[in-house]
């Protein structure tokens, strides 16, 4: 789906996505994968687009991270006014980056708020085109979600993170910055109709199943390079060879049972939701299925990579990259215990 070269030095050092990448996501909506076709974007349902996130991560999990944080602003879209939206999405290099961590104030001003603050964990923050925040305002405590400019934001690149370190996962600042009424918005309140199913399915369980089927690919990729680094080490024939193949492919028929399992249960979900009769018993046990097969991947992986030695915790090598960027996708707090 994404012919370009990932050079994994380039993406370490640089700490950011390549031109060519980020023209490559563009150009094939990779990051509007939940943007009707209206305002340039593919226009998939929840099933589909997990599909893409779970391809790309497989690919490279930088990508995929970007992919998946940079789809997931889609489901904003509904959310403002009619030509706030437009503004926001129809560029064909619209990415919202932001925080959903509550922090800084928000002081209510005639037409508006005024903002100050700082958000950390911004993925994407060096190409957002819009950052969102949840600021808390002065006189009540209540959230204000707020959403400004990528001219209003000062960027602070300090993404230091044993993997994914290209995703420019940054803290961004406000400071007195203005930010007009038509630019708040809340998730209970669609104001255009730019809005698909996918965007009231429940937001956590959007998230959730985003991210576990991005790891899935990302536990596959793992997979790929321990099979690479054990081919590149060992002739067939060697016993070390066919000791440590065979338990990759016991790890490839768990994740591959995982997979499935995943598919059938976010499956059911979709079609409960396109008939408007979502089981929330079943949403509470999609949850907890999520983080405990995260951590049933981090498991077999983590044992597996014993067999490598020194292949595994060398950075340069594309094991450790790859092992590194799963570790740290398996971390967000939508699939930690």
């Amino acid at each position: 789906m994404l012919n370009v070269a990932i050079k994994i030095d380039e993406l370490e050092n640089n700490k950011t996505l390549s031109n060519e990448i980020l023209t490559a996501l563009y150009e094939q909506k990779l990051l509007k994968v939940f943007v009707p076709d209206i305002l340039g974007g593919l226009g998939k349902n929840l099933i589909d687009g997990l599909k893409i996130f779970r391809q790309m991560g497989q690919l490279d999990g930088n990508i995929g991270w970007a992919v998946t944080i940079g789809s997931g602003g889609n489901m904003f879209l509904p959310l403002f006014q009619h030509d706030v939206g437009k503004i926001y999405f129809e560029p064909e290099n619209a990415v919202i980056s932001g925080s959903g961590k509550p922090n800084g104030t928000a002081h209510k001003v005639e037409g508006g708020y005024i903002v100050s603050g700082s958000w950390r964990y911004c993925s994407g923050a060096d190409y957002g085109t819009t950052f969102t925040m949840n600021t808390i305002n002065e006189e009540n405590g209540e959230i204000v979600t707020c959403s400004v400019k990528r001219g209003d934001v000062t960027i602070i690149q300090d993404w230091q993170a044993i993997g994914l370190k290209a995703t420019a996962s940054h803290t961004i600042q406000l400071e007195n910055v203005f930010v007009k009424d038509t630019e708040i918005f809340q998730f209970d309140q669609i104001q255009n109709n730019y809005n698909l199913p996918v965007h009231t399915f429940p937001f956590l369980t959007f998230s959730e199943s985003s991210f576990f089927s991005l790891v899935i690919g990302m536990a596959h990729n793992v997979l790929t390079k321990q099979q690479k680094a054990l081919n590149e080490k060992f002739n067939e024939e060697h016993s070390r060879y066919q000791i440590v193949s065979e338990k990759i492919q016991q790890a490839q028929t768990i994740v591959d049972q995982i997979e499935v399992a995943f598919d059938a249960e976010i499956e059911t979900l979709w079609q409960q939701h396109t008939q408007l009769q979502i089981d929330e018993q079943l949403v509470s046990e999609f949850s907890q299925f999520c983080q405990t097969a995260s951590s049933e991947l981090l498991s077999e992986l983590q044992l597996l990579m014993r067999y490598f030695g020194m292949e595994a915790v060398l950075e340069t090598s594309e094991l450790s990259y790859s092992w590194r960027n799963f570790c740290t996708a398996s971390q967000h707090a939508f699939l930690t215990p």
